[in-house]
């Protein structure tokens, strides 16, 4: 064990009774020897303290008054020890036996300061007996139009779950989760991973994140958080990866009428018809020729005297 580089697992929770145990057993199964499991409880009102200190006291309970899952991570990230930092969710589960596979990778590839698998979909049935195990008799593959220096590829898409990543502990003295994001928090966090390291996207599937309809992210929110975290990275760190390789002015503008059309349409569906039409014509000041901005700033305009925005 003393031969094994430390792992350490961070998990926020927020009222998470109901998947909390499974969450937690799917780690506690992980047959690597040398890890440590860092709850940070972020305020729960609910049980979940019982349940997470009713488990295996190798796991250290942190509790702190709710502030975010970004702060819970930056906290579970000062109480850690490990070489090697995780994450878990308290709502996921991880697939048995993937943390040996995730350190013999970054042991031999010193370029790389981040390993990450896949990760699939679950629905609210799903617990850790579905789990399935890593297989090791399968050569482990890099998938490479994903790996290496990949920061100037992430403004269109990134392919990452935090869930199912492991990151090298120096990284982290420059690089935390941003609080100011309520939604977005791991998209900003892989764009300043990737700006100061190679990642590699392996080919196998390593945690499980369950949908849950509930949470934040499926909710209208009054900020496009993705257009203010590419906004935020290009005039910090740029559009270019440390490969030399960039995304240029004109893919930037595609990428921003997206972005901003694509917040648009997710508030006129809320109803939210006047804020629906400020991101509609932001969109159009990035493809002024494009006209499907046109024509939904039309529609928002004809039904805007039933608008339900929020004041």
């Amino acid at each position: 064990m003393e031969d094994l580089p430390l792992v350490s697992i961070v998990v926020p929770c927020y009222n998470g009774e109901k998947y909390i145990k499974d969450c937690l057993e799917s780690l506690l199964m992980q047959k690597y020897p040398n890890k440590e499991i860092i709850v940070v409880d972020d305020g729960s009102t609910d049980g979940s303290a019982v349940i997470i200190q009713a488990m295996d006291p190798c796991i250290k309970y942190v509790f702190q008054e709710n502030a975010g899952s970004a702060v819970a991570r930056n906290t579970g990230i000062e109480h850690a020890s490990g070489k090697y930092i995780t994450f878990n969710d308290g709502d996921d589960i991880w697939v048995k036996n993937r943390l040996h596979q995730q350190v013999n990778f970054l042991e031999m590839h010193p370029d790389y300061g981040v390993a990450v698998g896949r990760f699939q979909h679950v629905d609210a049935s799903f617990n850790v007996q579905d789990a399935q195990e890593v297989d090791d008799s399968e050569p482990l593959s890099i998938v490479a139009e994903r790996s290496g220096w990949v920061y100037h590829t992430l403004f269109e898409t990134s392919w990452y779950h935090i869930i199912a990543a492991m990151v090298r502990v120096e990284l982290l003295d420059e690089v935390r989760f941003n609080p100011s994001y309520r939604r977005g928090q791991d998209y900003d966090f892989w764009l300043q991973l990737a700006h100061r390291t190679q990642v590699a996207q392996l080919s196998t599937t390593y945690a499980y994140y369950r949908k849950n309809l509930d949470s934040i992210s499926h909710l209208p929110h009054l900020r496009n958080y993705r257009a203010e975290i590419m906004e935020n990275a290009l005039s910090s760190m740029g559009s270019t990866s440390q490969s030399g390789e960039s995304v240029n002015h004109t893919e930037l503008n595609n990428l921003f009428f997206k972005v901003w059309f694509e917040y648009g349409y997710e508030l006129f569906c809320a109803k939210w018809y006047r804020l629906s039409l400020s991101a509609f014509f932001k969109a159009i000041k990035y493809k002024p020729m494009k006209f499907s901005g046109y024509k939904f700033a039309l529609r928002t305009l004809l039904v805007m005297p039933f608008d339900k925005s929020p004041k």
